[in-house]
């Protein structure tokens, strides 16, 4: 007389590995609640796949052992098995055990061996930042380009010389002016004041423009000296290095800025 399926519930022994696939990044993973029934002639395998990671695939074998030891050849499963298995709950393999041609007369134990092919995040290289670009921004608008590497209120400098090069600008016309009025006026006293606010509105003029050049200067020193502390920048040979200053026009004494480049 042939015995009947002896499905005591044994063992239930898991494995989970925590290497992904190809070898790369780790999973937090983890199988649980794993479970067996005899349902009809097959045999219904259910398991748990907790803590995934969003789009985390899984291949997944199933090994049933017999009681004594001996490993069945389970081959005709179907369900949740094999390769590209989605996690969540209530994971389900049916195996048709008549159709291996097994017959279960001890007790049996089921091993849930599940690979994960969650691939680790690569670190993403670093830009590298050019110098020269940011010489350039900075050339345009001072300041623009340290904000544009390391952020901070740089954009200041900016303003700041803007500022000075317009109240340069200003001072410069209101002495081109008292110049002017100095040579038509008729009256001595008049002409006296005309000179002495032609000479402190040109002083002015000056003064605004070398701040807005020193400026200027003070914000390029700042990114070239970053740029020799910092790998994060790409340099080139023949790089662009902009010399900014200003002077005074012998002619027209008035001053003026000056800006050279070299190639």
């Amino acid at each position: 007389m042939n015995k009947r399926p002896l499905l005591t519930f044994y063992l239930i022994v898991f494995y989970f590995c925590l290497n992904s696939v190809n070898g790369s990044g780790q999973t937090k993973a983890r199988i649980s609640n794993i479970d067996f029934n005899l349902v009809g002639n097959n045999i219904v395998i259910t398991y748990d796949i907790d803590n995934y990671a969003p789009g985390e695939k899984f291949d997944v074998t199933i090994e049933i052992f017999t009681e004594s030891g001996k490993k069945l050849d389970a081959r005709s499963t179907a369900g949740d098995v094999g390769k590209n298995i989605t996690a969540g709950k209530n994971k389900t393999v049916i195996w048709d055990f008549r159709n291996d041609k097994i017959k279960l007369t001890e007790g049996i134990y089921v091993k849930v061996y599940a690979k994960s092919h969650l691939v680790a995040e690569k670190p993403k290289p670093l830009k590298k930042k050019s110098l020269g670009g940011a010489l350039v921004k900075s050339l345009v608008f001072p300041g623009w380009g340290n904000a544009s590497i390391s952020g901070g209120p740089y954009w200041l400098f900016g303003f700041a010389s803007y500022g000075c090069v317009a109240g340069s600008v200003i001072y410069n016309r209101q002495s081109f002016q008292s110049i002017k009025d100095y040579k038509t006026s008729l009256d001595i006293s008049k002409r006296n004041q005309l000179f002495h606010d032609a000479r402190t509105q040109n002083q002015l003029s000056t003064i605004l423009i070398a701040g807005a050049a020193a400026l200027w200067v003070t914000d390029i020193t700042i990114l070239l000296i970053k740029g020799n502390k910092t790998q994060n920048f790409a340099y080139r040979q023949n790089a662009i290095v902009p010399q900014i200053g200003y002077y005074i026009d012998p002619v027209s004494k008035n001053p003026l800025m000056t800006l050279r480049i070299t190639f």
